[in-house]
Order: C-alpha cells, then sequence, then structure tokens
C-alpha cells in the first residue's frame, strides 16, 4: 500500500501537480452533460492520462476496469466514489490471460502480441477473470451510460466487433484505434505533420467505423483516440 502512495505522490510531482489528466474529450462532453456517469475500460491511473478524471472532479460518477490489481487499489485510494473493478473487457467471460511489462502500464494488455508489437517485452503473465461487455452493463445494471472509454491495448477493435451497438449505446463514446492495426506493424512510420488529420483519415474508413457510424458521429480525435457522439444526442 506505501509503494502505491508513493508512486501516486511521484506521479503527481512529475504532472506538476495537475490532475485533471487527459481532459480534451472531457471538456468536451460537460458542455453537454453537466452531470453524468462513465465506464472506463483500461482505466491506468486515477488522474495520469485519465480521461474521466475531469469528470469526476466535476461531480461524475461511474465505473472503471483494469486488469492491473495495483492500479484498482490505487482507484478504490483515490476514486473511492467510483465502483472499481478488477477485470478485463475481452469477447468472452471467464478466465483469460494478460500480459504485463510492469504492474502498471498503459501497453499490459490481453493480446500476447500488443508488448512485442511496440517493442517492449512481458515481464508478468497473469489468469485474470474476464467479461464481454454485454454481461457487464447486465451485472452491474449499467443500462444507461453517458459517457464509454475503452482502451483495450490492441483490441478495441475486436471487441466493438463483437458487440452489438445496443452494448455500446451511450452518448459519447471514446476508442483507441492505432494505425498499425490499418496499415500492418513492420516498418510503420507516423508522419510528421499533420497527425491528428492522418489519424482521422484512417479511422474514417475502418471496418470500426463503418459499423458505429449507423449510430454514431465522429466529433473529435486526439492522434489514436477518437470521440464520438450519439446521432440525435
Amino acid at each position: 500500500m506505501i509503494k502505491l502512495y508513493l508512486k501516486y505522490f511521484k506521479d503527481l510531482i512529475r504532472a506538476g501537480f495537475n490532475t485533471d489528466g487527459d481532459n480534451k474529450f472531457s471538456k468536451i462532453i460537460i458542455k453537454k452533460i453537466k452531470k453524468g456517469n462513465y465506464l472506463d475500460v483500461g482505466c491506468y491511473h486515477p488522474f495520469k492520462e485519465s480521461q474521466t478524471v475531469y469528470l469526476y472532479k466535476k461531480g461524475w460518477r461511474g465505473v472503471n476496469l483494469d486488469i492491473s490489481k495495483d492500479t484498482i487499489k490505487l482507484f478504490d485510494i483515490f476514486r473511492k466514489e467510483d465502483k472499481n473493478l478488477h477485470l478485463g473487457l475481452s469477447i468472452k467471460n471467464g478466465k483469460q490471460y494478460a500480459y504485463f511489462e510492469k504492474n502498471i502500464s498503459t501497453l499490459s494488455s490481453l493480446d500476447k502480441n500488443h508488448l512485442g508489437n511496440v517493442g517492449r517485452s512481458i515481464k508478468l503473465k497473469k489468469s485474470i477473470n474476464v467479461i464481454k461487455l454485454k454481461t457487464l452493463r447486465k451485472k452491474y445494471n449499467l443500462s444507461r451510460i453517458d459517457f464509454i472509454k475503452l482502451d483495450c491495448e490492441n483490441l478495441d477493435e475486436q471487441i466493438i466487433n463483437k458487440s452489438g451497438l445496443n452494448d455500446l449505446n451511450c452518448i459519447f463514446l471514446s476508442i483507441e484505434l492505432l494505425p498499425q492495426t490499418q496499415y500492418g506493424w513492420k516498418n510503420f512510420k507516423l508522419p510528421k505533420k499533420n497527425v491528428n488529420k492522418f489519424c482521422r483519415n484512417y479511422f474514417i474508413k475502418s471496418k470500426i467505423y463503418k459499423k458505429l457510424k449507423r449510430k454514431f458521429t465522429l466529433i473529435d480525435n486526439n492522434k489514436f483516440s477518437f470521440l464520438l457522439r450519439r446521432k440525435f444526442a
């Protein structure tokens, strides 16, 4: 527990005591919905790179999932009013191996190839409980969600393709889609200029957006992260 407190305060110092996280999308969302609820899948850290901490500070509450037990312990300490679950979101219910470069990392994944693809190595392999999105919503009574954030480290596309649009029902949806999944991992390089525009272009041509655009409209992106809004919301 002491190690988790030390990590938190080290991260706080590195962030210059700014605990608003990655708030680009949150500031867009809060203009539409002053107080709501969220589902943050792949929550990683209570404030560092978090898309929901700004909303939490503004009175929103929600459910956070992560494959890292230490991540969830941090949320239990510093985001006590949320429901924090040590679970992986998957295309099945049951058990699955999770692959870690360290106990708390943005790159840990249920995809055994992901760390290798991004030039990192697997340091830990653990069997964890996993759950489908449909089951998660039913089990935890998540019939209404204002904001769903999915960051499943190279599995977002697979999860969305295996989920019904009703399972994804929300007003705002944030997902990650890496360009390497569209162009291949070998020798891929991002352009030096207009990265956001480049990412937006491959996203709107992707199979995942072809499915999602029946219900959602793309409204913004931050490189590989994309914010969509439900049509007529």
